[in-house]
């Protein structure tokens, strides 16, 4: 069975497959899930291939974004081609000419992207990154204790007042 939305619209779609072009729609739960040229706030799908598309949310096993963004994806496979994402959670991870905020993988292969944060176990490739692993772990660390220097300081001068 297979839907097609053309219209600019607000509903939820429920198939097996799922076609859109052009135009938004607000959730989207299918096997395969194809969008070109727009876009969907939640996609729940086994297979995603988002063509010059936006989503908010993607959650799948495999999900192809070319001249594309998304906001959070969730997957087995990411693959990103000249596109951009906020955070990527999976298990592989592949970018090619794309820029992500946040990556977090098992294994990541980048080619001419650029990330914030790489959290990897395996990464291939030229990595130009803000922070890897350790200097997030150590950033982390260091704003932690930060936060709870000041948060002592302010309960001592708070104690005073009384």
């Amino acid at each position: 069975m297979a839907k097609k939305a053309e219209q600019e619209a607000e509903v939820e779609l429920q198939a097996d497959v799922v076609q859109l072009q052009g135009g938004t729609i607000d959730e989207v739960e299918a096997e395969v899930v194809r969008i070109h040229q727009g876009g969907a706030n939640r996609i729940h799908a086994t297979s995603v291939d988002l063509h010059q598309g936006a989503a908010l949310s993607i959650h799948g096993d495999s999900i192809v974004i070319q001249q594309g963004a998304a906001g959070l994806i969730q997957a087995e496979e990411a693959k990103l081609e000249q596109s951009s994402a906020g955070t990527i959670y999976s298990q592989e991870a592949r970018f090619e000419n794309s820029k992500i905020g946040l990556s977090v993988s098992r294994q990541a292969s980048l080619k001419d992207s650029r990330t914030v944060i790489l959290l990897a176990g395996d990464v291939q490739g030229n990595v130009e990154t803000v922070m890897d692993t350790r200097q997030a772990l150590l950033a982390g660390l260091v704003s932690g204790m930060s936060v709870g220097l000041v948060l002592f300081v302010v309960n001592l001068l708070t104690r005073r007042k009384r």
